[in-house]
């Protein structure tokens, strides 16, 4: 060991000191068989170095210095500084990473394993994981049964099964009853029976906060049967005259949504305002109310609303193709769940996840990672799939591919939930991953919006270096602001990077300004071309 080795050459050391001592107070010459006192210096020096080499503790070691970055990677950590050091992040968190994809080194990085709010980023994980475990042709089906059906044309009960499709639409739905109808149906004795016993029930992600309301398509209730996206469209013009009641409509027309209109049709514009409530005490129902008032000749408003429970939103649409087209029911739209003893009749086939991946990240759709979430843990883990099956199953995966998921949180697939917690290391670590994993990269990286092109990027870096070329995903909640993706810098070299903003009040554009600023930089940056011609 080397502590004893030491000890032995200070002890060989002390030995032959005193053995020089010795010789001289005797006047002793040295004669054969002793050390003459030239060599043995000479001998314990060179000893000595080999021990040092050898057996020397950590202060007597110089560790190599570390490597300093080259003049184009310290320019670019110099510009990249510059715009971060902005007032408008002075009382802000920033944690950001840039990692070349070719090499592995890390060109800039700044509070990297700090903790943050995702927001929309988290769709990064929750995709990553579905395309790797599901696999990129992964389909979902939604199917159409029945339990008796007699020669008159008169069947029993009708069973709808949904196994978590987020992109099923009422025109899927059609082509459903249409095979029904063909078979010569005339009327339904028993019920609807909607199941979606494929998923728990739980609505809505875990964390979501009470006033993530109905509004918008943002935070849709979560089934295992979903149509078009859980929500119905209200359509509102002025009315015909001053004192009309404003027109409103739904789509699709349905007695599934209940409006109470009270808004009237004004001259002023000053006194146009519309306020619309879904009613939500004393519990959640699909009722309502628009009161105010639009101006004459303004244009028409839209406005996305979501349903409760989406399961019999979908029976109820079911009911009612299948009145429009003769088809009479006598019992009731109701949950239940698939027997044995069923004949399939049709089956819908949705498009393959990595169409439904390219949809969610694009649009950064919350429904769609939601139910993503859900799906993988039904697979992963079995059904009913739920979100607790699902955030198991990417920390499998993560840990897979050599993330410690110890230092992190994860509560939805969405990002919406702010129990969720992130380092920018990890997103760029997972984006180095898919980037390198040719089975599923392609779909990845198509399905994150491009700079000024498409998705929720459309409208940014339009006039930059980066439009065309950056790629990535968006993440906003009140703030939060986040960005992280891909981009090639002017050499063609490839970069993976994640910034990630929090604590700041008022608007995030400013700092997506700043965020679109880094991305130009990274895009712009090259190793040779500045300092070639400075040679």
């Amino acid at each position: 060991m080397p502590s004893q080795n030491c000890g032995q050459t200070r002890w060989y050391e002390s030995r032959n000191v005193r053995m020089i001592r010795a010789g001289k107070e005797k006047g002793m010459e040295a004669k054969e068989g002793f050390i003459s006192r030239s060599r043995f210096t000479f001998y314990i020096l060179l000893f000595g170095i080999a021990v040092l080499n050898g057996c020397g503790t950590p202060s007597t070691i110089q560790a190599p210095l570390p490597e300093l970055p080259s003049k184009p990677v310290q320019h670019l950590r110099s510009e990249i500084e510059t715009i971060l050091d902005d007032a408008l992040l002075a009382s802000s968190h920033v944690g950001m990473k840039v990692v070349s994809l070719a090499t592995g080194e890390v060109l800039y990085e700044k509070d990297a394993d700090k903790l943050y709010h995702p927001a929309s980023t988290m769709k990064l994980v929750t995709a990553a994981t579905a395309l790797v475990k599901l696999k990129p042709d992964y389909r979902f089906q939604t199917t159409l049964y029945i339990d008796r059906f007699e020669a008159s044309g008169v069947l029993g009960n009708i069973y709808l099964k949904g196994r978590g499709d987020p992109v099923f639409t009422g025109a899927d739905l059609e082509k459903l009853v249409d095979k029904l109808v063909g078979m010569g149906v005339k009327s339904v004795q028993g019920d609807i029976v909607v199941d979606e016993t494929d998923f728990d029930t739980i609505r809505r992600g875990k964390g979501w906060m009470w006033d993530d309301g109905p509004f918008g398509g943002y935070f849709s209730h979560l089934s295992a049967l979903t149509i078009n996206h859980n929500s119905v469209l209200v359509r509102m013009s002025p009315g015909r005259g001053i004192g009309d009641s404003v027109q409103a409509s739904i789509e699709p027309a349905t007695e599934y949504m209940t409006i109470i209109n009270e808004a009237t049709t004004v001259d002023s514009p000053e006194d146009a305002r519309l306020d619309i409530e879904r009613q939500s005490k004393p519990i959640e129902a699909n009722i309502l109310t628009i009161r105010g008032s639009m101006k004459m000749g303004e244009a028409e408003k839209r406005l996305r609303v979501d349903v409760v429970d989406p399961a019999l939103y979908c029976g109820t649409l079911l009911k009612e193709i299948l009145a429009q087209k003769g088809v009479s029911l006598q019992g009731t739209v109701r949950h239940g769940e698939l027997p044995n003893d069923v004949t399939e009749i049709a089956n819908h086939i949705s498009p393959p996840l990595s169409r439904i991946v390219w949809e969610m990240n694009k649009s950064s759709d919350n429904l769609t990672a939601e139910l993503l979430l859900k799906t993988i843990g039904a697979q992963m883990e079995g059904t009913p799939g739920t979100a607790e099956k699902g955030r198991q199953a990417i920390n499998e995966f993560l840990n897979e591919i050599g993330l410690d998921t110890t230092g992190y949180v994860f509560a939805d697939g969405s990002g919406v939930s702010r129990y969720n917690l992130v380092t920018a290391s990890m997103l760029t670590a997972l984006l180095v991953y898919m980037f390198r994993n040719f089975a599923v990269m392609p779909e990845y990286l198509a399905s994150l919006p491009i700079a000024g092109v498409d998705g929720t990027l459309k409208w940014r870096m339009k006039e930059m270096r980066a439009a065309r070329v950056l790629r990535a995903k968006t993440g906003t909640m009140r703030g939060v602001t986040t960005l992280a993706g891909y981009t090639m810098t002017g050499d063609g070299e490839r970069l993976a990077f994640a910034v990630l903003m929090s604590h700041y009040t008022g608007s995030a554009n400013p700092r997506r300004a700043l965020q679109d600023g880094i991305g130009d930089v990274l895009t712009q940056f090259s190793r040779k071309e500045k300092w070639d011609s400075a040679k």
